[in-house]
């Protein structure tokens, strides 16, 4: 993986610090879980990984927002914590 790449991570880790705050006064939280050929994984906690509304947040909030500012990212995905 070259400069490139870790370029775009860094853009989209600063978008989710901007988004934080939002999220943190809910009493939830969001994780960058990976980025690769143009999808972001992230992982919603706390309070957001339980709230039934946070498909519209993923979608309206975070992947319009990521989209619109970093044109790599073609899509934003949520990966569900799993229980081993």
């Amino acid at each position: 993986m070259g400069k490139k790449y870790y370029d775009i991570v860094d853009k989209i880790k600063l978008e989710l610090e901007k988004i934080r705050p939002k999220l943190i006064a809910d009493g939830g939280n969001i994780e960058f879980i990976n980025y690769k050929d143009g999808i972001l994984k992230i992982r919603f906690l706390g309070e957001c990984a339980h709230c039934e509304l946070s498909h519209i947040t993923l979608k309206f909030a975070i992947e319009k927002n990521i989209k619109e500012k970093i044109p790599e990212v073609n899509k934003v995905i949520e990966v569900k914590m799993s229980v081993i």
